[in-house]
């Protein structure tokens, strides 16, 4: 957002309900959401007409689709109606969260949605060739990959402070590894798998972020001394990843993983799954180590770092020299690039199709998916809210 603003974009914002008018300067168009019972924290825009109404106003030069899901429908129709370039990033695994919360069965139709709404748009952004690689066998069309780049200065190993690494700690000595994760608490982040870490001897464990499992994940790491910090902002947050030793990420269904990146820039070597796409960041025993997903694995990983302070040093730097590569001036740079071939497929599409009407069906597709998606948040939340059995 800052990049486009700098560069002398003008740019409108549509978004969930959050009370966020602005973004320096550049409107938010609040729109009516809901928020999901498996992530009270998240909120879902719908999509209603009056996004195209500001969209046909505003009279946009190119469209950028950030996660779509239900609301950003709207600017898939709104473009192709109006022959504008439009880009899409894919940056959540919806579809493979369905297994986490109960509900298989949709994952499906929320795939299918997704190809819909994707292969409407004139280039879409995978940020791993990973996740590329995934949507193009699914179906998926116009598939580039763009990946993230990172804040060098917010976080940097310069951000270490001992009074952030005293109460992440919190009471346990400091010769202890101290191994922290960073992000939501929910399902599909597998927590647990860090349960056999934490009991280790020797190394520390501190959770930062909250969510829906907190208090089960508080009752589950009881015994361990893990401690919960709640969400971290601004500097805290820059001091919580610089004051740890290592930094742990077992959630298997991240299409890239950003704070494994804020980790490496903090200098920090990061244990993480071996599945999703986050590996795809790590280079194994250089900056980081790539764990089969069993709670002994990174119990394993833990272990050594703690044993090999020589080797754990020198993953530190390697981590932090892989960051330097990642700067987020080099990945706009790339983006650019691709807007440019936004608009020459737009103008091929024109040349060739004059008129399209891939998007006609899309207003009831787009309730049809938020009818799906409603219900299946429903079914989730029941069965949260459904007591859990006891044995006799």
């Amino acid at each position: 957002m800052r990049y486009l603003q700098q560069t002398g974009r003008e740019v409108l914002i549509f978004a969930p309900d959050t009370g966020i008018t602005d973004v320096h300067g550049s409107e938010v168009v609040a729109l009516p959401s809901f928020s999901l019972s498996m992530a009270p924290e998240t909120k879902v825009a719908m999509p209603i007409p009056y996004i195209e109404e500001r969209l046909r106003a505003f009279q946009p030069d190119l469209i950028h689709l950030s996660s779509p899901a239900l609301m950003s429908v709207y600017g898939m129709i709104t473009a192709r109606e109006l022959n504008i370039p439009v880009v899409a990033n894919y940056q959540t695994d919806l579809p493979g969260y369905t297994a986490h919360y109960g509900v298989p069965f949709l994952e499906q139709p929320i795939r299918d949605w997704l190809r819909y709404l994707h292969n409407g748009c004139h280039v879409n952004l995978a940020p791993t060739k990973t996740v590329q690689k995934a949507l193009k066998k699914q179906g998926f069309h116009r598939v580039m990959v763009w990946g993230r780049g990172v804040n060098l200065t917010q976080f940097n190993p310069a951000h270490r402070s001992a009074a952030m690494r005293a109460r992440l700690l919190a009471g346990r000595s400091d010769d202890h590894l101290l191994c922290v994760y960073v992000g939501r608490l929910a399902n599909e982040k597998q927590i647990p798998m860090l349960l056999d870490l934490a009991k280790q001897p020797g190394i520390a464990l501190a959770i930062v972020g909250d969510g829906a499992q907190r208090a089960e994940m508080e009752a589950l790491f009881a015994e361990t001394g893990t401690h919960f910090t709640g969400y971290l902002y601004g500097q805290e947050l820059s001091e919580a990843y610089a004051s740890a030793d290592a930094f742990v990420f077992p959630g298997p269904n991240e299409t890239f993983g950003q704070v494994v990146q804020e980790a490496f820039a903090s200098g920090l070597p990061c244990i993480v799954t071996s599945k999703g796409s986050v590996a795809e960041l790590v280079q194994h025993g250089v900056n980081g180590f790539i764990c089969e997903q069993t709670p002994a694995a990174y119990a394993r990983a833990a272990a050594y770092l703690r044993d090999n302070p020589t080797h754990r040093r020198a993953m530190s730097h390697a981590a932090r020299a892989y960051a330097e590569t990642r700067p987020w001036s080099s990945v706009m740079d790339q983006l650019e690039d691709h807007y440019l071939t936004a608009l020459k497929v737009s103008e091929r599409f024109k040349r060739t199709f004059h008129n399209t009407h891939y998007h006609r069906t899309a207003r009831v597709r787009s309730w049809a998916a938020a009818l799906t998606l409603w219900a299946g948040n429903t079914l989730i939340g029941r069965l949260r809210a459904r007591p859990a059995l006891q044995s006799v």
